[in-house]
């Protein structure tokens, strides 16, 4: 959490650093007892990993939209309906499906 590792000269500066060091220790050791009892390294590596995991699936629904839209196009069919019949009793693609939704929401 580098604390200690600000490099300003400004007293103020260094107390907000030291503040937001121990702000970020207080909710992820918050995160730790709640959630499960993991060691707070991999906590950092957990989320992480979630991070790197997420922008490759952003990529690769990114591409599986284009591929359908392209199918839809050809086959004139509503890509909605293509979405709906692919996300039919599969949990894992109606999840990506409703997270897609509501990050193009926000």
């Amino acid at each position: 959490m580098r604390l200690g590792k600000s490099q300003s000269q400004d007293f103020d500066a260094q107390i907000a650093d030291t503040t937001i060091c121990l702000m970020q220790y207080n909710i992820l050791s918050l995160a730790k007892r709640l959630l499960d009892y993991e060691s707070m390294g991999e906590l950092f590596r957990q989320a992480g990993t979630e991070t790197l995991e997420l922008t490759v699936v952003e990529k690769i629904w990114g591409y599986l939209l284009e591929l359908i839209a392209l199918i839809a196009d050809i086959f004139e069919i509503d890509m909605e309906e293509i979405l709906n019949k692919i996300a039919d009793g599969n949990q894992s693609i109606t999840k990506i499906i409703k997270m897609k939704a509501a990050l193009n929401a926000a």
